[in-house]
């Protein structure tokens, strides 16, 4: 028994040396050099390009359209954002005063005429 004793202390330290070994140590290790840069084809000379649209918006609330037609003179009602028959009525009246199709409803031209309308 005094053998194995004797010996423990020799195979424990067999086992950390065989572990050190197999643990690679990165600090003693030079880091990998960066890849070259591969050469590229230079890119296709750029084509002229013509000026992008500026984005029409044409949308327009009915708070919107009630209060511009407020500030023009007409007269919409209350402005409570509500498409109600006075509105509808003023509308139709800036309509026919810009010679556009009285249809009532807020179209995409109707809406042009009243943001560059004067008061």
């Amino acid at each position: 028994m005094n053998k194995i004793r004797a010996g423990l202390p020799i195979a424990f330290a067999a086992l950390l040396l065989a572990a050190c070994e197999s643990t690679p140590v990165s600090k003693t290790e030079p880091p990998a050099p960066a890849p070259a840069p591969t050469p590229r084809e230079a890119p296709p000379p750029a084509r002229p390009q013509t000026p992008a649209p500026e984005p029409i918006n044409e949308g327009m609330t009915v708070y919107e359209l009630q209060d511009r037609l407020s500030a023009l003179g007409y007269k919409p009602g209350t402005v409570d954002g509500v498409l109600g028959p006075r509105t509808v009525d003023a509308l139709k009246k800036f309509q026919g005063d810009k010679n556009l199709p009285v249809t009532g409803t807020i179209t995409a031209e109707t809406i042009r005429a009243l943001r560059v309308a004067k008061p």
